[in-house]
């Protein structure tokens, strides 16, 4: 099953680093680098799904909300201490 990273604005630069673990980053605005999704709804069929930056299209979608600077943390824990775990766990 795929995960994706769903942001409703063009991400910091820095947080591309999420597709070295094996995410998917797609954004429903026009961004450098990454896939524009217009129909959210039938992108995130059978993915595992958190939409960045809009906690009301999460609730619509039934899928998981955080905001960027949760997405930050998240990838500082995949850098440090949290590589050896989920490293195992993908395996």
């Amino acid at each position: 099953m795929s995960f994706v990273f769903v942001f409703t604005e063009c991400p910091p630069g820095h947080l591309l680093a999420l597709r070295q673990w094996g995410f998917h980053i797609v954004a429903t605005v026009d961004c450098p680098g990454l896939e524009k999704v217009v129909d959210v709804k039938s992108y995130i069929r059978d993915k595992f799904a958190v939409v960045v930056g809009d906690k009301g299209l999460a609730e619509e979608l039934r899928v998981g909300a955080v905001d960027v600077g949760e997405v930050e943390e998240f990838l500082r824990w995949l850098s440090g201490e949290g590589a050896r775990l989920f490293k195992a766990a993908l395996q």
